[in-house]
């Protein structure tokens, strides 16, 4: 239960931490940015932070490179992916046969971009925006599409930190 509150927790400050990201630092992901808000103030995070902002990005080259395994190995046993559908994919294999349904019908050029890391004990999340361009199998339409997604890491008892959470929304690119 403990646990419950603290994601919750978590989640709440990032989406209010993200808010604020993006009242101050509104262009879209496409744009190049440095890290710096509109006040020219640096973004400092720690070294753990920098690590897990940059997971999202590695997962995004997993996932252009058709690398499920790879992807599937940032993820918890228990780990639970939620779609901007509503949809709910608990554990590695749901998630596993869900991202290979997926790579199969598409070919994925994604670029995220974190707007927020925070660590809080062996619980941490990421927070960012994306755009994506995505080519269906059958090399018609390609669709544009941006949005947002929500990482939440827990540390394993051996130390590594691996999603447990992972929240992605998206919609057509304007």
């Amino acid at each position: 239960m403990r646990l419950l509150i603290l994601v919750s927790i978590l989640l709440i400050s990032g989406l209010c931490a993200y808010a604020q990201a993006r009242q101050t630092h509104p262009e879209p992901a496409s744009a190049k940015t440095s890290s710096v808000t509109a006040s020219k103030k640096p973004v400092l995070r720690s070294p753990l932070e920098t690590k897990l902002s940059g997971v999202c990005g590695q997962w995004a080259e997993y996932w252009r490179q058709k690398k499920l395994d790879a992807v599937v190995a940032l993820y918890a046993p228990e780990a639970v992916f939620l779609t901007g559908t509503g949809d709910r994919f608990s554990g590695r294999e749901a998630i596993r046969a869900i991202f290979k349904t997926a790579m199969e019908g598409h070919t994925s050029e994604l670029t995220p971009r974190s707007l927020v890391t925070e660590v809080s004990g062996n619980l941490a999340y990421d927070s960012g925006d994306y755009l994506e361009t995505m080519t269906p199998a059958s090399g018609v339409a390609k669709t544009e599409l941006k949005g947002n997604y929500v990482i939440v890491f827990k540390r394993q008892g051996n130390g590594k930190w691996l999603i447990i959470e992972h929240v992605w929304t998206d919609k057509p690119a304007q």
